[in-house]
């Protein structure tokens, strides 16, 4: 079949042929997309973005006969949201670790207590950090990790009592 048939074809929600024209182009959309990422696999995402776009929006198609150029600049589009992305990934990280370099604030941790909690069990830190990081009462961890209550308590009771024997040792 001609590409003008196969489009209109998959206009009327053909699948088959939308399917013969992604091999037709998807060596040429693959291409494109690895032009903007040098990654395969990278690529290979944003190929089937491409194509997925391209069978949402294949009614807004104006020109059955520019179905490549249409699908390529879809790929375009594509291509350059991922660089955008990438680029603010890269930024938001960078910016991260600036202020990873700052001064210690004041709120931070305490470091013989953070020292002393690493060397407990780690369902005990978890207990720990669900009580005091996240705020949750006794009866809220319970039910959230399905043990008893009393199971709960006594271990955060024996985890303090460690605690202050640690910190104390210090």
């Amino acid at each position: 079949m001609d590409e003008e048939t196969l489009v209109r074809a998959a206009r009327r929600g053909e699948g088959a042929a939308f399917g013969q024209l992604l091999e037709r182009y998807s060596r040429a959309v693959l291409a494109r997309q690895y032009a903007c990422t040098h990654e395969r696999s990278s690529a290979e995402d944003l190929a089937q973005e491409t194509f997925v776009r391209a069978w949402r929006g294949l009614g807004r198609l104006e020109d059955d006969r520019s179905f490549g150029s249409w699908l390529l600049s879809i790929a375009g589009y594509v291509g350059q949201e991922w660089i955008r992305r990438k680029q603010a990934a890269q930024k938001m990280k960078s910016e991260l670790a600036e202020s990873a370099v700052e001064e210690p604030r004041e709120d931070s941790p305490d470091l013989p207590l953070a020292e002393a909690i690493a060397e407990l069990a780690p369902d005990v830190q978890q207990l720990l950090a669900l009580r005091h990081d996240r705020g949750l009462t006794c009866e809220e961890i319970a039910r959230g990790l399905g043990k008893p209550l009393g199971t709960v308590t006594k271990t955060l009771s024996r985890a303090y009592a460690q605690l202050r024997e640690r910190l104390v040792r210090r």
